[in-house]
């Protein structure tokens, strides 16, 4: 057994790391090469790394082995210097001479020298065929590679030799170890996911106590999901994730809880837009989620589907091909939620909307109702403007909460009555400012607006004429 790659030295750039990583790649293709030629068989060179706290280094603690070494650089060199399998190689035999034992399968746009299975089994067994099939073993599915989605052997095309796919590294795993983090790839139909982010904590979530209890019990699972699936209960009784179905009128919460959920559980959200995902092209639906879903596997991301009844809606009947492929997708997309090991909620304004067949597939089906008239005063006190405010911020908020309105129209008509009074100069927040916000909210949804605060004072007004 070859020696560990785990000497750590003192503390150093990440940059450090990885050139020592590439001079090390270097020396071992050159070495091999020159033995290959029909030089004397060279020293093998040893990892050397630095102890900088980076992800590089934390995979040495793992005692990671020369050959998983090795594969990692192999993986990693073309992200950081394109050319050096081909320059190491041409350094070290004459001429033009043609290599076939290295492998390597070239890149089409960069023109790069892209490392194979066989440029591995080259460099770690050179023709000992067992050691071959150790190499191989890297590639196969029970090693950390694979499990932790690190890197992996593209499938070679058929009749070709078992080796020779490309050594793909993950894309989060390139940012671990160049940059020190995972970047989250842009919204594009691709990856069609924005990240849900707040900076409200739990106080400014008003919901009814069966709501909070429901959604009580997703943070509960959060917390202890791995106790549960390694102690609590038997082997193979347990489903793979959470499921929850969100359902109400809009602006009553969901897409907030989605994010304190994830926020209290240390896991970053992402609202998937289904508008991008579904396709008029026939295949393309899974194709554009595909991606989304190893990404959020490997990160553990909690997935949020907004509206999505148009997904997983009630399915449609075959009238033609499209119909079938239609309903192809939609049944491959919902198992891919159910093999999801994270938490997946999906949301939508109507349960009916959602197709009987699927509702039995969620743990959890949480109804956000819209707030009673004491729950709106509560959210007329949390979101009320720190300056201008009302001069009676109580007062304030009983009368208007007599109007029925979500938590997100009542966010509205205050930011109108905010405006309208830093427009007017007014030190306060006035009620007929907040009541015209209401007004303009109510009519967004059709609605008819009678301001019952004045049509009371209206009336007091009134009666004390009369009296006079």
């Amino acid at each position: 057994m070859r020696d560990e790659a785990n000497t750590l030295a003192a503390p150093a750039g990440n940059a450090e790391n990885l050139s020592r990583g590439l001079a090390f790649l270097e020396a071992l293709v050159a070495g091999r090469a020159a033995e290959e030629s029909g030089g004397p068989a060279p020293e093998l060179p040893q990892p050397s790394l630095v102890d900088d706290g980076s992800p590089l280094a934390e995979l040495a603690r793992r005692r990671l082995s020369f050959d998983e070494y090795t594969v990692l650089m192999l993986a990693l060199a073309p992200h950081l210097r394109p050319g050096l399998l081909e320059a190491a190689v041409h350094r070290a035999l004459p001429g033009d001479a043609d290599f076939p034992q290295f492998g390597g399968r070239r890149e089409r746009d960069s023109r790069a020298l892209i490392g194979t299975g066989e440029t591995a089994a080259f460099l770690l067994a050179g023709g000992d065929v067992e050691a071959r099939f150790a190499v191989q073993r890297l590639f196969g599915p029970d090693h950390w590679f694979a499990r932790d989605d690190v890197l992996r052997l593209e499938e070679a095309e058929r009749g070709a030799p078992h080796l020779s796919g490309r050594i793909v590294m993950a894309r989060d795993w390139i940012e671990r170890l160049t940059l020190g983090r995972a970047v989250a790839p842009g919204f594009s139909a691709a990856f069609p996911a924005r990240r849900v982010e707040t900076l409200l904590d739990w106080a400014g979530l008003v919901l009814e106590p069966g709501t909070q209890a429901q959604i009580e019990e997703i943070r509960r699972w959060l917390r202890h999901r791995q106790a549960l699936a390694e102690r609590a209960m038997p082997p193979g009784r347990l489903r793979p994730g959470y499921r929850a179905l969100f359902h109400g009128p809009p602006g009553t919460g969901k897409t907030l809880a989605a994010g304190l959920l994830g926020k209290a559980a240390g896991r970053e959200v992402y609202r998937v837009d289904l508008s991008s995902v579904v396709s008029k092209y026939i295949g393309e639906t899974e194709k554009n989620l595909a991606a989304l879903f190893e990404t959020a596997q490997h990160r553990d991301w909690i997935l949020f589907f907004d509206e999505a009844d148009a997904l997983f809606g009630k399915r449609t009947g075959v009238k033609d091909a499209h119909d079938r492929y239609a309903n192809q997708e939609v049944s491959y997309l919902l198992q891919r939620v159910e093999d999801y090991d994270g938490l997946a909620v999906l949301a939508t304004n109507l349960r009916t909307n959602i197709d009987d067949a699927f509702l039995g597939r969620f743990d959890s089906v949480v109804r956000f109702s819209l707030p009673t008239e004491a729950e709106r005063c509560r959210i007329w006190l949390a979101a009320m403007p720190r300056d201008p405010a009302p001069a009676d911020p109580v007062a304030f908020a009983a009368a208007l909460a007599r109007f029925e309105l979500s938590g997100r129209a009542i966010v509205g008509a205050l930011q109108f009555a905010a405006l309208a009074a830093l427009d007017a100069g007014s030190p306060v927040l006035r009620h007929a400012d907040a009541a015209l916000g209401v007004q303009r909210e109510m009519e967004k949804e059709g609605r008819v607006f009678r301001d019952l605060v004045a049509a009371e004072m209206a009336a007091e007004r009134n009666c004390r004429q009369a009296g006079d």
